[in-house]
């Protein structure tokens, strides 16, 4: 049960990205039959990204040699900037900025974006 929960966490989240993505698209004149290529491209690249990471996740090291989180947040900025032009709900990719800048706060700026490992991990930061 435990692995059903896990892979719903991955699903649900996958799946509101691409709901969000589309409805910024939408509000640009793309229809979801012209942004599906796009949309399938970046989720068919996630597995690469996955065992890239799981080594690095597993030993509980995230150097920044390959990506950095400033850089996720110079980029996330990006998207928040790109829905509020759209006029589309800035909720999740400001969620998502929120996570970051925090992690850019503990001191992980010049690390990979999965030192944010420490954020999930840290109960006493739970927000409800």
């Amino acid at each position: 049960m435990l692995y059903y929960q896990l892979q719903m966490d991955i699903f649900w989240t996958s799946m509101l990205g691409y709901l969000h993505a589309f409805a910024v698209a939408s509000a640009n004149g793309i229809t979801a039959e012209q942004f599906l290529p796009y949309a399938s491209a970046t989720l068919s690249s996630l597995p690469t990204f996955v065992k890239f990471y799981t080594p690095r996740l597993d030993a509980g090291k995230h150097p920044g040699e390959v990506d950095r989180l400033a850089m996720g947040v110079a980029n996330v900025e990006h998207v928040v900037h790109t829905t509020e032009d759209a006029g589309i709900d800035i909720a999740l990719p400001s969620a998502v900025l929120d996570i970051f800048k925090r992690g850019v706060e503990m001191g992980h700026a010049g690390d990979s974006f999965i030192s944010l490992i420490e954020i999930f991990m840290k109960s006493s930061d739970v927000r409800s």
